[in-house]
C-alpha cells in the first residue's frame, strides 16, 4: 500500500521480497511496519498450521548434516551448515523471512521508522534465556554491538557499517540509529549471524545460551550434537499449542550426503538437507521417504582472485565468463533443481531487481580474450572446490568447458569444514586463486554485494575493488523510488558481468529428504536454517 499524503502513517502487512512497499516508506513522513503479535509466526520456516488434531508430542528427530567447526558464536560463523543448523535451534533473530521471502517477526513483534534513519523495534515480552535470565533490549544492544565490533572480526561489520548506535529505550523497546537512510534496514537483521545472545555470557564460544526451542546438551565434533526441548520456550503455533513438540533433536555429523541419504533409507536418520537432483530421485523412489523442495537464492559460484595470478588480468576473467556455459553446467550438475541466472550473485528469485541481460556463451570470444591476456598458448590453474553437492559435478563440467578454450583446470576437492577453516592456509577458499564458493539465501540482495564485492569487504574473496560498484551499492539503500532502486541493482549486476570477479554458475532450490512419519517441517529457503520447533512424528 502506498499513500502520498504528508503526515500520514502508512501501515501494511509484511511486504513481499521485491520490497515495493518498503522502497516507498520514506516517501511519507510517518512509517510503521506492524509484523505480527504474540507467540510464534512461522518466522524460521516452521509451519504450525493445520496440525492441531494430528500433533503427537514427544520423540527425538535425528538430522544428518556435514560437520561444522564447532562454532557456537554466530558472529564468527564461517558459513558451515553443521554449525548453522545447531545455532538456529538454540538462538533466535529479531526478525526473519518466510518461504516467500516476506519479513516475519521473531523476538521483535513490530518495527517502525519516521524517517528511515531511526528504527524502533518492539520486543516480545516475557521471553527468557535458557539460563533463566530475561531477554530484554539490553541483550539486543549487546548482540549488535558485538557484531559491529571490528576487534571481534565478524563479517557483519561491513553490513552494519551504517549503524551509528543501538540503544535500549526500555526493556521491550530498542532503537537503531543509522548514519544515513536505509529503507531496507529490517531485512538486514535476517542474516544467520544476527542471532540474539545473552549479555551475561562473556564468551559465546564456551556457552551457547539462547531463547530458542531447544537447548544444547552435548556436542562432539566427530559424532553428533544432542539437543533437548526448552521447557520454558515462549513460542506457540498458530493454534496456540506450546512449542516445541519434540522431546529433542540429534544432529549427526557426516561428511558425505550420499551416506546421509543411505541413513535415511536405513532408518538411522529422519531428515537430511542439501540434496542433489539425483538424491531427490533416490528419496522419492524409496518407500517411507519423501523429498521436499522450496525456491531459494542459494547460489554456487566460481570466484577468481583479482589481485594475483592470471585472474589479475581483466581479459582473462572475461575469457572465463565467455567460455562458461552455465546452462550446460546446470543440465548436468543440477538438472531440475537449479537455473543458471545471469552470471551474477543476484538471482532470478529477486525478480524486480534481477537483470535479464546475460553474458553469452562464446568459446571463440573466450579464446581471443585469453590471447589478449597473454595466454594464447593456454594456461594451467588450480580450482579449490568443496565436496558439497553440486560443486564437485559443477567443477568437473567447468573443467571440461575450460579445456575447450585452452585453460587446464586442476581440481582440488576438500570437505566444507576444511575449505572454510581459518587454518587451512593457501588451500582454503579465501587464499585460493580460483575457488568454488556457495552463498545461502540472503534478503535483501544488497547483502551479497556488501559482504562479497565492496572494496575491502570481509568476504571479498576475489579482492575485487571497483569504485563504480562501491558507489552504486552505496546509493541503493538511499534510493526511495522503487524503479530507480531496481535500476541501481541492475547497474551493479552489469558491473559484475563486465569485471567478472566471480561467475554465479547456478541457483539451486532448497532440497531435503525426510521419513514419511515426520510432519510439520517447513523447509527454509536456506535449508541449513530450518528450525524444527513445529516438527512432530505422526506415528
Amino acid at each position: 500500500m502506498r499513500r502520498d499524503h504528508q503526515n500520514e502513517v502508512t501501515r501494511w502487512s509484511p511486504a513481499p521480497v521485491l520490497l515495493a512497499a518498503i522502497t516507498v516508506l520514506i516517501m511519507v513522513v510517518g512509517l510503521v511496519v506492524v509484523a505480527g503479535g504474540c507467540g510464534d509466526s512461522g518466522d524460521d520456516g516452521s509451519d504450525g498450521g493445520g496440525q492441531s488434531d494430528a500433533i503427537k508430542r514427544g520423540g527425538v528427530l535425528t538430522i544428518g548434516t556435514q560437520p561444522g567447526n564447532g562454532q557456537y558464536d554466530p558472529a564468527l560463523q564461517a558459513g558451515t551448515y553443521g554449525d548453522i543448523i545447531l545455532q538456529r535451534q538454540v538462538l533466535e533473530k529479531l526478525v526473519d523471512y518466510d518461504q516467500s521471502l516476506n519479513l516475519m517477526p521473531v523476538l521483535a513483534t513490530e518495527w517502525s521508522s519516521e524517517d528511515g534513519k531511526v528504527w524502533k523495534f518492539t520486543l516480545q515480552d516475557g521471553v527468557t534465556f535458557t539460563n533463566g535470565e530475561p531477554f530484554t533490549a539490553d541483550d539486543v544492544v549487546y548482540s549488535m554491538d558485538r557484531l559491529r565490533d571490528p576487534d571481534l572480526g565478524s563479517p557483519m561489520v561491513d553490513v552494519y557499517a551504517n549503524i551509528d548506535r543501538v540503544e535500549a529505550d526500555d526493556p521491550t523497546t530498542v532503537s537503531f540509529y543509522l548514519k544515513s537512510v536505509d529503507s531496507e534496514f529490517p531485512y538486514t537483521l535476517t542474516d544467520y549471524r544476527t542471532l540474539m545472545l545473552c549479555k551475561s555470557v562473556e564468551d559465546p564460544m564456551k556457552e551457547i545460551v539462547g531463547t530458542g526451542p531447544f537447548m544444547l546438551e552435548s556436542y562432539s565434533a566427530e559424532d553428533r550434537a544432542v539437543l533437548t526441548a526448552n521447557p520454558d520456550y515462549w513460542g506457540t503455533d498458530d493454534d496456540g499449542n506450546k512449542l516445541p513438540f519434540l522431546d529433542g533433536i540429534e544432529i549427526v555429523y557426516s561428511p558425505d550426503i550420499s551416506g546421509q541419504v543411505m541413513g535415511l533409507q536405513g532408518g538411522s536418520l529422519d531428515w537430511v538437507g542439501g540434496l542433489s537432483a539425483e538424491q531427490i530421485q533416490t528419496v522419492d523412489a524409496t518407500d517411507g521417504l519423501e523429498a521436499v523442495t522450496t525456491p531459494s537464492n542459494n547460489v554456487f559460484t566460481l570466484v577468481f582472485r583479482c589481485d594475483k595470478g592470471p585472474g589479475e588480468e581483466l581479459a582473462f576473467r572475461q575469457a572465463l565468463m565467455a567460455g562458461t556455459d552455465r546452462q550446460g553446467i546446470v543440465d548436468i550438475a543440477a538438472s531440475g533443481i537449479a537455473e543458471p541466472g545471469n552470471g551474477t550473485i543476484v538471482g532470478p528469485l529477486f525478480a524486480q531487481y534481477y537483470l535479464e541481460e546475460s553474458p553469452a556463451y562464446d568459446p571463440e570470444k573466450a579464446k581471443q580474450l585469453l590471447a589478449d591476456a597473454g595466454y594464447a598458448d593456454g594456461v594451467k590453474i588450480t580450482l579449490a572446490a568443496q565436496t558439497l553437492d553440486p560443486m564437485p559435478a559443477m567443477a568437473t563440467v567447468w573443467k571440461e568447458q575450460m579445456g575447450k578454450i585452452g585453460v587446464d583446470v586442476n581440481i582440488e576437492l576438500m570437505p566444507p569444514d576444511v575449505f572454510y577453516a581459518d587454518d587451512a592456509g593457501q588451500e582454503n577458499y579465501y587464499e585460493a586463486e580460483f575457488a568454488t564458493v556457495d552463498w545461502s539465501t540472503r534478503v535483501p540482495p544488497i547483502a551479497y554485494l556488501q559482504l562479497g564485492f565492496l572494496s575491502g569487504a570481509s568476504w571479498n574473496t576475489s579482492r575485487f575493488e571497483d569504485p563504480e560498484l562501491d558507489e552504486i551499492v552505496g546509493q541503493i539503500p538511499l534510493e526511495l523510488d522503487d524503479a530507480k532502486r531496481a535500476g541501481l541493482y541492475k547497474d551493479a549486476q552489469r558491473v559484475l558481468q563486465d569485471q567478472v570477479p566471480s561467475i554465479a554458475v547456478l541457483f539451486s532450490s532448497a532440497n531435503a529428504g525426510q521419513v514419511s512419519t515426520v510432519s510439520g517441517i517447513e523447509l527454509f529457503p536456506d535449508w541449513g536454517q530450518t528450525v524444527f520447533k513445529t516438527a512432530y512424528f505422526t506415528e
